[in-house]
């Protein structure tokens, strides 16, 4: 099973993101009527519930099976972005966040910067480009050589771009991008 760290700062969606991802790519029928009978309604419900049962963070696209985790040594690193707020807003101090951060980037392989709630911005072209320059400036700025580093225009809480294309069509999915992640 391949792994996934979540990283970005606090209000990006990184919980709806990952819910959207578990329900979207499918989960059991025992495990939906679970959450049915516990009132998880909201996809930011879902990664908490799924902890506290001591139920794997999982989803399967066509590459495999992906565990969401909390290791340093993850195969894939989602790094989410809000693409509602000022850019500067978005982006992380390597240097406050400290050698935590910095080490995931250089244990990883691939990044892939999640830009999110694309909606609340009309699918801007411009706001999405603006973001992933700011963030790639800050990623660079650490002097860490990213092997892969991809993009990704999603809105989580309607599950925009998530396994179906929204917004731009030149954009690829989340998805998309997970299983192609040999090529890039």
């Amino acid at each position: 099973m391949q792994q996934i760290r979540i990283l970005g700062a606090p209000g990006t969606g990184k919980k709806t993101l990952i819910g959207n991802l578990m329900m979207s790519c499918g989960i059991g029928l025992s495990t939906m009527e679970k959450l049915q009978r516990n009132g998880i309604q909201k996809y930011d419900q879902i990664s908490e519930f799924f902890s506290k049962e001591n139920i794997p963070l999982s989803f399967e696209t066509s590459s495999g099976a992906w565990e969401i985790t909390e290791t340093n040594d993850s195969d894939v690193l989602f790094y989410v972005l809000d693409a509602s707020t000022n850019p500067e807003a978005n982006t992380m101090d390597f240097k406050i966040a400290g050698d935590a951060t910095t080490g995931i980037l250089e244990r990883c392989s691939r990044v892939i910067l999640v830009v999110n709630k694309m909606d609340k911005v009309d699918w801007s072209a411009e706001q999405f480009q603006l973001i992933v320059s700011q963030a790639t400036g800050e990623i660079q700025g650490t002097g860490i050589a990213i092997k892969k580093l991809a993009t990704v225009a999603v809105s989580a809480l309607h599950g925009n771009n998530i396994i179906q294309k929204s917004g731009d069509p030149m954009w690829r999915t989340l998805v998309q991008t997970l299983d192609l992640g040999s090529i890039l």
